[in-house]
């Protein structure tokens, strides 16, 4: 059932938005989301809404647009975020001479990092949409996360590090090292922003901007001395610059897929959008070749093996729409036929007629042998014989691949890319919607042809989970692309539902027994920890259908475990577990977005549709609007948290970044009042309380999690010591072992010790942190009596970090050069496990 549009009108949209391509609309983020939502239900209303045609991807994009849209109806840059952020660091930094706190958290890393199916089917870690290795030191590799940042490796693989937890955006679209100075990495985000580190990822600033558009490919002049570079966008266009990126020139506009260079004549230059461009001046102008191909997507692919060859595989309506090839340098192209084949859908035949290219398209030729060329859509294929056919060589679920004796790959192939060099020859990276894999020798195709390099990675995008209340813990979490897993008692992931994970839940009572549910209402249920799947009726049929919620509440009675609730147009209610179900409300005629029962009083419950909440406290027999809830133009209720202990006080987290992100009610939702000041300008995505004795509430944001309660002067203080700056989807508590957790949508599950006003700053002991000479003008020196791990950073006066580092031993005195650094006002943070503490230092 379609969303309800409470905040603008059909009438008020221009032809324009009706005309472009959905895709490109949401690339470009110059559009409303309802002007997106009206050209997206134009194009699948011819298109159909099944599997393969892009409805699934564009349902997910929604509901995180709804969530997070501005008051205007838009969504914020990446710009905004980051000086947002800067703006609540510098606030914080200016807060008093020295400032230390022991009550900010205790975030750990909790997973998961690895896949273990069990009765999953398409497992994997998080969605890498970028990779690059670099040429002069090949077991360096950098990856980037959609919403996890990037990721480097020193060991082909082996071990990461995550480079950028402390960015006000993680948004990774596209990847790039300089080939002239391998400790200078590019990455491209949403936007049209670009961010550059000069240090290997230590550190990274906003670096240019090309204007809008999702940033998908950036491509460096390796010729010495060469300050040119390119890049695409989806919904931004081609550009170039001759200044290393600092300023760019559009060459087309609309969206563009492709670069590359002529291999060995970076002079000649190849671009792709709905056509083929050539440059054969250093960039300094292209040529259109709009006769030989159709007008779909395209990819390029080249071989050092033999430069005159250029190939290009293209799109059709989401589908595999042609093969070209050139013999003269793209000059002119020729169409090599392959009637009848998808290779972009789903089956081993590529007999079917699905696929959601552009999104998930790409080529790549071995530089050894012009004659061998991968394409990728869903699966993966391969050609011996330079494109005259194809065969699988990846299923994208583990059970086809083992049938098939085929690689395993997890589904939806962002990129294919050859590394190597004629001496150690050459590997295939591949990045999906579930990890980075690499096939280490292309020619022999079996079940080991691939392998998941993504292990030591967490960038899982969790939408919900459910924590058994427990000690130890039982944790389940349903996440974009990569299904359902569970943490076990012994903190050990394993993978029992495929899809799209969306709301899951520990039973009350058995923690052997969760629920899950997939993308729009499908609903699982196992009673052996995920061993094994069992199924949920649909109550009235309903449930599955792409008609239906993204996420679909779902949740057990906090008092009787045998009563689980489910809510799409109406609540109903089982009373087996899921056997049978019964309706207990009227029939709203939109989709309910959340669902919570009080823990005091399970006939108590409360709903929320866009930004309108209702309320019942006889079991359903009756449900009541709240109707003092004023959230303004395009804001919606986020989520809704209901007290412990006192079924009449509940609290939403809203959308619209507005002055007020959290509301509270004491009175069941009839009068509502603002919650605390001093929240950065963020969405509020979740809310929880925390069952003390000082009325404590937190909220998960865009950025961080912050806490307020009695003691705090109605001010929100932020609670996020070790947590990286990503998205929280949703707290819970655990209130048998007193912590914490928060499902990320990029960085997995995190752990905290709950808030706890006994800490004191003596314990701490950070206060005997030395910060010396102060003033300094060319070098600091940071030392401290305790010999544990730190994090250092150094802000400046206006909330930008200058440097940071973790895991750093400051017992010895540990000297950082400030010689670059303008004269004035910083702060030095230093973090450990317990706190932090602030120093001013001033630089002459």
């Amino acid at each position: 059932m379609k969303k309800i549009l409470t905040f603008l009108t059909i009438a008020s949209f221009s032809f324009t938005a009706f005309s472009q391509n959905y895709r490109d609309m949401i690339a470009e983020g110059t559009y409303t989301v309802a002007e997106i939502i009206t050209a997206a239900e134009s194009y699948f209303e011819n298109a159909g809404t099944g599997r393969g045609t892009g409805y699934k991807s564009y349902r997910r994009w929604l509901y995180n647009a709804e969530r997070n849209m501005d008051a205007t109806g838009k969504l914020k840059s990446p710009e905004y975020f980051q000086e947002e952020l800067e703006n609540y660091i510098a606030s914080q930094n200016s807060n008093q001479d020295q400032l230390s706190r022991t009550t900010v958290g205790t975030w750990e890393e909790m997973g998961p990092t690895s896949w273990n199916a069990t009765s999953g089917w398409n497992p994997g870690v998080g969605r890498i949409t970028s990779i690059a290795v670099d040429p002069t030191m090949l077991t360096t590799i950098i990856v980037g996360a959609e919403t996890g940042g990037i990721w480097r490796s020193t060991d082909a693989g082996q071990t990461w590090t995550v480079l950028t937890d402390n960015l006000s955006n993680i948004d990774v679209y596209a990847v790039a090292i300089d080939p002239k100075n391998p400790t200078h990495y590019y990455w491209g985000s949403t936007g049209g922003t670009i961010f550059r580190s000069t240090d290997s990822g230590v550190t990274w600033n906003f670096y240019s901007d090309i204007g809008n558009g999702a940033v998908n490919k950036i491509l460096i002049d390796p010729s010495p001395g060469s300050t040119k570079m390119y890049c695409t966008a989806q919904g931004g266009g081609f550009h170039k610059s001759f200044d290393n990126g600092q300023n760019w020139i559009q060459v087309f506009s609309g969206s563009a897929y492709d670069v590359e260079f002529k291999p060995g004549d970076p002079s000649v230059v190849y671009a792709s959008g709905s056509n083929f461009y050539k440059s054969t001046n250093a960039g300094g102008s292209f040529t259109e070749n709009t006769t030989d191909f159709s007008n779909g997507p395209k990819m390029i692919g080249v071989s050092a093996d033999d430069p005159n060859t250029v190939y290009v595989v293209e799109a059709d309506g989401g589908r595999f729409g042609g093969f070209y090839k050139s013999t003269n340098s793209g000059n002119s192209f020729t169409a090599i036929s392959h009637a009848g084949k998808n290779y972009f859908g789903y089956e081993t035949l590529a007999d079917d007629n699905l696929g959601q290219a552009p999104r998930d398209m790409d080529i790549a030729v071995n530089p050894a042998d012009v004659n061998e060329v991968h394409i990728a859509g869903i699966n993966t294929w391969r050609s011996i014989n330079g494109g005259a056919t194809f065969s699988i060589t990846s299923q994208w679920t583990v059970g086809g691949a083992s049938f098939n004796n085929i690689g395993y790959c997890h589904a939806d192939v962002d990129i294919l890319e050859f590394v190597g060099n004629s001496t150690d020859g050459y590997k295939l990276y591949v990045g999906t919607d579930g990890g980075c894999y690499v096939a280490n020798n292309t020619s022999a195709v079996n079940s080991n042809y691939y392998t998941d390099l993504t292990n030591g990675i967490g960038i899982r995008q969790f939408y919900k989970i459910g924590i058994s209340q427990t000690d130890p813990v039982v944790v389940t979490g349903g996440a974009q692309d990569n299904g359902t897993s569970v943490m076990d008692v012994n903190e050990n992931w394993t993978d029992w539902l495929g899809a799209d994970g969306m709301e899951s839940f520990v039973d009350k009572n058995d923690s052997q027994i969760m629920y899950g549910t997939s993308q729009f209402g499908s609903f699982y249920k196992t009673f052996n920890g995920g061993v094994n799947l069992a199924g949920i009726s649909q109550p009235d049929g309903k449930g599955g259908q792409n008609n239906w919620n993204w996420i679909v509440p779902f949740e057990q009675d906090p008092i009787d475990s045998n009563v689980i609730y489910c809510a799409f147009d109406e609540v109903y209610k089982s009373t087996d577990g899921g056997g049978t179900w019964a309706s207990i409300s009227a029939n709203y005629g939109a989709d309910i977005d959340d669902l919570k029962i009080s823990p005091a009083d399970n006939d108590v419950m409360y709903i929320s549709i866009n930004d309108i909440l209702y309320r019942t406290t006889n079991g359903g027999a009756i449900w009541l609007q709240a109707t003092g809830l004023n959230l303004g133009f395009t804001a919606r209720i986020n989520d809704i948290a209901v007290h412990p202990t006192d079924p009449s006080k509940v609290a939403i987290a809203s959308s619209g970044f507005g002055a007020q992100k959290v509301y509270l009610s004491t009175d069941g939702g009839v009068t509502w009042n603002p919650l605390g000041t001093g929240l950065p300008n963020f969405t509020a995505l979740a809310v929880a309380f925390q069952d003390n004795d000082d009325n404590g509430i937190y909220v998960g944001m865009n950025y961080g999690v912050y806490y307020l309660d009695d003691t705090t002067s109605n001010a929100w203080v932020p609670f996020n010591n070790g947590l990286p700056n990503v998205r929280v989807s949703e707290l819970e508590i655990n209130s048998a072992d007193n912590k914490i957790y928060a499902g990320t949508y990029g960085r997995g599950l995190w752990r905290s010790n709950v808030f706890d006003a006994t800490l004191s700053v003596s314990e701490f002991d950070l206060e005997s942190f030395n910060l010396y000479p102060n003033p300094a003008k060319n070098n600091v020196t940071l030392s401290w009596d305790k010999s544990e791990p730190v994090s250092v950073r150094i802000y400046d006066a206006l909330g930008k970090l200058m440097y940071f580092t973790k895991n750093k031993n400051i017992s010895e005195p540990t000297t950082i050069d400030v010689s670059n650094y303008a004269s004035g006002l910083y702060f030095v943070k230093i973090n450990n496990t317990n706190g932090f503490v602030t120093k001013k230092l001033i630089i002459e």
